[in-house]
């Protein structure tokens, strides 16, 4: 039940938000890494899967945006709904205090400027992930201090003409930008959609590149090649010795494999998934939560982790590197309690919060009379010592307390702008039961 809740949260995290440390691929696949000559087209494709599996997932997820949102090459797409009418839709673990949007940025033909308006009334993130699912940029409330401003997203070759706006490099020609802004009721509804609205694209060439469409089977077959050769223009170049391995079949490369071949990399990428789905379920930080804390963020960050960025695409794409927010989730059943001491409250720096939300065992989330959804820190009534007990029952209760309609269901504890050193080793107190 678990593996099959965690494949559902794949495209949830657009609208919420690791676990290997090790920073390469495992040990069983070491071998792989020396790059010798005579090494199986079976073994290079296991490898080379594992780092295409994230942009294949994310091909898929913004093919379902252009679908689902309308979105459009270099068009801001927001969603004016309030977060609260997620409530009772098919809509895995919404994110109940924030409404959303995201721009898909093309800069296949030149550069591209956003401008975004100041905003130091509440927390709003830009989430910018590029083609390889790299955290690589972030503006707001933690990034830039809520300022306003102009931001040019470019790739090293091309020229900046506005020295104004801020440069921000890009790998690849496509980028998602994801944007997050909190709202506590609907009085601030004007608010928030007046910050959507000042969300504008100022400056973009006419002309985009096409973006693959997504096809399931091609996928997970040794044609999966295709989609790295669609989404990139030029190989990293810290990754020149890797992508040379992965020429051999076909990645940025011109190979005609016979069907013997086709077979043995077929069984590398099914070795790979197998292997992708294993590290996923490993994703149990103790106490019963399912964490991802490592395996999000920067290329620098992941620094060649490629089994750790495939697992977390798998757990749910596009999660925030640990500096911006951090997802604990646990399945439990009946009515019962979590209860933190003043010392295992989630770590935060001086802007971060948290909240809890309780959902059915689908991870969604269902009306009821009290209209108990979600709560967050500003509206939590802590024990003079500094804890906090959150319960969880089919009446109401005094104090803090969150609707379940008894049963199987999935408590979600989100952490914006935790103490990154902290939030790695941290643990969230386990749910007891009556």
């Amino acid at each position: 039940m678990k593996n099959a809740v965690i494949r559902m949260l794949t495209i949830s995290l657009f609208l919420l938000a690791g676990c290997s440390d090790s920073g390469q691929i495992p040990e069983a696949t070491s071998s792989v890494q020396t790059g010798e000559r005579g090494e199986s087209l079976e073994a290079i494709a296991h490898d080379a899967f594992i780092y295409a599996y994230p942009m294949m997932e994310q091909v898929k997820t913004v093919n379902g945006m252009f679908d689902f949102m309308g979105m459009r090459p270099n068009k801001v797409s927001m969603n004016a709904k309030l977060p609260w009418e997620s409530v009772g839709m098919p809509i895995v673990a919404p994110n109940l205090t924030s409404m959303t949007g995201g721009i898909f940025v093309d800069i296949s033909h030149g550069p591209v400027t956003i401008e975004i308006p100041e905003v130091k009334d509440r927390y709003i993130v830009y989430q910018c992930i590029d083609v390889f699912t790299h955290n690589f940029f972030y503006m707001g409330t933690r990034g830039n201090s809520g300022e306003g401003g102009r931001f040019i997203f470019h790739n090293a070759s091309q020229v900046i003409s506005d020295s104004s706006a801020t440069p921000v490099e890009m790998e690849g020609d496509h980028a998602i930008i994801v944007i997050r802004i909190d709202i506590k009721n609907e009085d601030e509804y004007d608010r928030v959609r007046a910050i959507q609205e000042s969300i504008r694209i100022v400056d973009a060439p006419e002309k985009t590149r096409t973006y693959p469409a997504y096809d399931e089977d091609k996928a997970v077959s040794p044609e999966f090649v295709e989609y790295v050769n669609e989404l990139l223009t030029e190989i990293p170049a810290s990754e020149t010795a890797l992508f040379e391995r992965f020429a051999r079949i076909g990645i940025m490369s011109n190979v005609d494999l016979s069907d013997a071949e086709k077979a043995e990399v077929q069984v590398g990428i099914d070795s790979a998934f197998k292997k992708i789905e294993m590290e996923t379920s490993n994703l149990i930080v103790g106490n019963g939560y399912i964490g991802a804390t490592e395996v999000f963020g920067t290329r620098e960050y992941l620094n060649g982790n490629h089994i750790g960025r495939a697992s977390g695409a798998r757990f749910g794409l596009w999660g925030n590197s640990r500096e911006e927010a951090n997802y604990f989730m646990t399945f439990v059943e009946g009515e019962g309690q979590i209860a933190f001491g003043k010392d295992e409250l989630p770590p935060l720096t001086d802007i971060g919060f948290w909240s809890v939300t309780a959902h059915d065992e689908n991870v969604l989330v269902h009306a009821n009379e009290y209209d108990s959804y979600v709560l967050t820190t500003d509206r939590m009534m802590f024990e003079q010592d500094g804890s906090v007990v959150i319960r969880f029952s089919s009446e109401p209760e005094e104090g803090n307390w969150l609707y379940t309609p008894g049963g199987k269901m999935a408590i979600l504890i989100r952490a914006y702008q935790a103490d990154p050193e902290k939030i790695e080793s941290y643990i969230p107190p386990a749910f007891e039961p009556r």
